[in-house]
């Protein structure tokens, strides 16, 4: 089995280098995380967003609403969390939780950590396009750097459309 490398460890406090949070969407894996290869004090974060566990448009079809995650995934999920957690600790590190909108929970704790820059994998899909934008202008309009990769998925983001009715 592969190991995470050694820069995966999380720091308690930021120093004067530059730090980083880390926001975990579904990229719960570290061995082939591309965002721990910097050796930067780093903070991991998931977020619980209620949003993807709630019915919402498909794009499918007009009046056809389903969820993100529904109680098989959640499992699932809810094991690679604590998986990913575990992980991390072996390492001495962290994983953050939390329950909530990531517009507002990652410009705050960003903040209140004081890191320089909130690193995250983009995930294809029109919700997770929208929210991935929004996150970056308040980001940029707090002066804190906002890195995204396309590393964790089999599609690149930008490959696939991203306006609602183009789903249709």
């Amino acid at each position: 089995a592969l190991s995470p490398p050694a820069q995966c460890i999380v720091h308690e406090y930021p120093t004067a280098e530059m730090s980083r949070l880390i926001w975990h969407r579904r990229d719960l894996r570290l061995h082939d995380n591309e965002l721990y290869t910097d050796a930067s004090p780093i903070f991991s974060l998931f977020i619980f967003d209620p949003a993807e566990f709630s019915p919402r448009p498909t794009g499918i079809q007009h009046g056809v609403n389903g969820v993100t995650h529904g109680p098989h995934f959640t499992r699932h999920l809810l094991r690679a969390v604590e998986s990913l957690r575990s992980n991390l600790r072996k390492l001495d590190g962290e994983l953050l939780i939390r329950h909530g909108n990531p517009l507002e929970i990652i410009p705050k704790l960003a903040r209140d950590l004081n890191v320089d820059e909130v690193a995250y994998n983009e995930v294809p899909g029109y919700y997770e396009y929208q929210q991935s934008e929004e996150l970056k202008l308040s980001l940029r309009s707090k002066n804190i750097h906002a890195y995204t990769t396309s590393s964790l998925t089999l599609a690149h983001p930008d490959d696939l459309p991203n306006l609602q009715c183009s789903w249709e």
